[in-house]
């Protein structure tokens, strides 16, 4: 091609030589240098001389080339702000471009056939002297078959360069490689994962890399290493994505120091098909620089902030999809040994991680992504004395948004709290939720159903006034499985004698559920294990004993062998299970009478669309750990069915639906078969 030739024609073969008349352009040339070595190593090489001039910002000067049906690379060095390069074709529309933010555009375009395109460069902000050059060989992966030492393979991966679109079809490559999110099947032969497609990127900075990849038809996935192009152990930390919003795309982002890095287009399991790859590049500072700027965390003091798209990806963390957002870095310093709650709300999905040295991931402490809900984490730990650096981050690439973040400190052995005792008990008003936290909370009360050592506690009271059922439960909870509520009428001793508890209550199937009689009653939310602690959301529910025993013993006899027919449009949800995401839907009962020990199989059919029926059955109706059997789907959505062996006694069958909301006609059949 010919393009504002200047006497200094630079071939590749005679580029050294060259230098000495760049003139002006000379910082041109240096970069040009170390492009030119890079390519000419992966064996492509540069097709006719260098191609000089000069433009002022805003114009755009156009260059008719001839090009084969192989691929092409062409790349623009300016002197401007940022510049723009298109490959038009014979119509003037775009076919491949590079429209990215720099100083410098690259464009790999891969025609089928022989024909004549134009070049267009513009310089979108300053102007000056620029170099353009075009460079041919390796292929398009749709091109042709990578082989194990094929072009698109470790041994011959295809060059890419920052602002390139490309497109491929990793059915014509072969499978040598698998990322830690690719999902391959094992065999014996080793691994059977899906074919991919390997591109290397050389960088010579640090930069933030955007790596997306767009499939047409398939599940595709997408990972990065560096160094060593066959070592799964090079897999850059947070550097492998399979699903970014669905699993047409790919996305990774992730800070690459300088070197060579490979980039592997692959498949989920064994998918394969066409694809579009695009790489950018910001430049990043580097983590020596993050950490020494990280603004100071004042204990017991909340700081607020906004992510944007101009802040970067530094850092990852072990959770939170490795913490793939943008972060914000902070410097807390713990004067002695303490509680430690760290805690994040924020209009996108968050994640907080937080180290003992700054630079070093191997360092972290905890990480947490979600706490009641996406937009919330919370860290609860006890750290020694020290300089800790915590991060706010985000759980996808593209995560902006207003945060607030906030590190509160305790004294280990507790401090003032509201309950912390049983003579500063507060009320729990039954059907009102109350927000409680263990944070400051001593352990002033051992509950039952924890160990010898279980965890701080605080302390509710709650009055019945007439025999009653009672349900205590966390509509969520930091304590997990580890946390239990116990209910006792005298609140000393240790442990407690005359109490009842249950240990995890997290959503009402999993609640306190129990008889109680007039009173005033204690309840305990403790947190069941040495030097744990949290926040809680504590519901309840009394309902009059007299009504739930008046249903209990309203339930029909249900009849073995025959098949019964009903809705439960209409009705009250007063039982949950189990199973059937807690069954919170409107129920029917019947009772069950077993003579002798037998085998029973409850079975239930939908006969309404779209509803999801479940089965339960309880030895006791009122008494939810009494439950021996609970199903939602037996082959699909439509049946449910449970089988169990009981011994003689009179038992209750639900027919409820699958979470809440959900109702509609069945038929249910019941059979019993004595052992």
């Amino acid at each position: 091609m010919t393009i504002h030739r200047s006497n200094c024609a630079l071939t590749g073969m005679l580029f050294s030589a060259a230098l000495g008349c760049a003139g002006s352009t000379g910082a041109l040339h240096t970069r040009f240098v170390a492009v030119h070595n890079t390519l000419t190593t992966m064996g492509v090489s540069q097709l006719g001389p260098l191609s000089e001039g000069s433009l002022g910002q805003g114009t755009t000067a156009r260059f008719p080339v001839e090009l084969e049906a192989r691929c092409h690379t062409f790349v623009a060095f300016t002197g401007a702000r940022d510049v723009e390069l298109n490959v038009l074709d014979a119509n003037n529309q775009r076919v491949a471009g590079d429209s990215t933010r720099d100083a410098q555009a690259t464009v790999q375009f891969c025609p089928t056939v022989r024909g004549r395109y134009t070049l267009a460069l513009r310089m979108v902000e300053g102007g000056g002297s620029y170099l353009l050059t075009n460079w041919q060989g390796g292929t398009n992966a749709s091109a042709a078959p990578s082989g194990e030492g094929g072009p698109g393979s470790c041994a011959s991966a295809i060059p890419i360069t920052p602002g390139q679109t490309v497109t491929g079809d990793t059915r014509r490559s072969s499978s040598h490689n698998d990322g830690s999110c690719v999902g391959a099947e094992e065999s014996e032969g080793g691994t059977t994962g899906a074919p991919e497609t390997v591109y290397v990127l050389t960088l010579e900075r640090r930069q933030q890399v955007t790596i997306a990849v767009e499939q047409t038809g398939f599940d595709g996935t997408v990972y990065v290493r560096s160094g060593a192009c066959e070592d799964p152990a090079t897999e850059a930390p947070g550097g492998c994505n399979d699903d970014d919003g669905d699993t047409s795309h790919s996305r990774v982002v992730v800070a690459l120091d300088p070197g060579t890095h490979y980039i592997f287009v692959d498949g989920f399991a064994r998918n394969a098909g066409v694809y579009s790859l695009t790489v950018t590049a910001a430049d990043v500072p580097s983590v020596a620089d993050v950490c020494q700027s990280a603004a100071a965390l004042t204990p017991n003091t909340a700081v607020t902030g906004t992510l944007t798209a101009q802040d970067l990806n530094v850092f990852q963390a072990r959770c939170g999809n490795n913490a793939r957002g943008p972060e914000r870095v902070y410097r807390l310093e713990v004067p002695t040994e303490s509680r430690l709650q760290l805690h994040q709300e924020s209009d996108y999905d968050g994640v907080i991680h937080f180290r003992r040295a700054c630079a070093d991931a191997s360092t972290e402490v905890e990480c947490n992504d979600d706490a009641e809900d996406q937009q919330h984490s919370r860290i609860n730990a006890v750290v020694p004395a020290g300089t800790y650096f915590v991060f706010t981050d985000g759980f996808a690439a593209n995560a902006q948004g207003a945060y607030t973040l906030q590190a509160d400190l305790a004294p280990v052995a507790g401090g003032n709290t509201a309950g912390d005792t049983c003579a500063d008990a507060q009320l729990l008003t039954p059907g009102t939720p109350v927000d409680g936290n263990t944070f400051q909370a001593r352990d002033d009360v051992r509950s039952p159903c924890a160990a010898a050592t279980d965890g701080y506690d605080v302390v509710y009271r709650l009055n019945v006034t007439a025999r009653s059922r009672v349900k205590l439960w966390f509509d969520s909870s930091d304590l997990r499985e580890q946390g239990t509520v116990t209910v006792t009428r005298a609140c000393e001793g240790a442990p407690l004698t005359a109490a009842t508890c249950t240990a995890g209550a997290l959503g009402e199937a999993h609640a306190y559920d129990q008889m109680l009689d007039p009173g005033n009653y204690y309840v305990i939310v403790d947190s069941a294990a040495a030097r744990r602690f949290g926040r809680f959301r504590l519901n309840s529910r009394v309902e009059s004993a007299a009504e739930v025993e008046r249903v209990c013993r309203a339930a029909p006899l249900l009849v073995p062998g025959r098949t019964v027919t009903g809705t439960t449009v209409g009705g009250t949800d007063r039982f949950q299970a189990s199973c059937a995401g807690s069954a919170r839907s409107p129920e029917n009962l019947y009772r069950l009478v077993v003579r002798r020990r037998s085998a029973v199989r409850v079975s239930v059919t939908s006969t309404t669309s779209g509803y999801d029926p479940a089965v339960f059955l309880r030895q006791t109706c009122a008494d939810s750990t009494t439950e021996r059997g609970c199903n939602d789907d037996a082959a699909d959505v439509q049946h449910s069915q449970v089988e169990a062996t009981l011994d003689p006694g009179t038992y209750t069958v639900f027919v409820d639906g699958f979470a809440n909301t959900n109702s509609g006609a069945y038929s249910l059949e019941c059979q019993v078969t004595p052992q």
